[in-house]
């Protein structure tokens, strides 16, 4: 059990870069989507940006308690 959660924690980092990987081709889809598709592509874009920033701050928070 004890491994699986390590193993969680890593990956922390990891998904942000992920979560801000797919917020940039959501942007990058908009440029060429129609104003409805763009308006929808853009809102799921600042949707990873949010989880980014909380694995950001769940990285930290393992950081700071020695979770890691």
């Amino acid at each position: 059990m004890e491994n699986a959660k390590s193993q969680s924690e890593a990956s922390t980092g990891e998904n942000a870069k992920k979560f801000r990987d797919f917020a940039a081709e959501c942007r990058r889809l908009a440029q060429r989507a129609t104003d409805n598709d763009r308006k929808i592509l853009i809102d799921i874009a600042d949707a990873w940006i949010a989880c980014a920033e909380e694995a950001e701050r769940r990285e930290k928070l393992a950081d700071k308690t020695g979770s890691n």
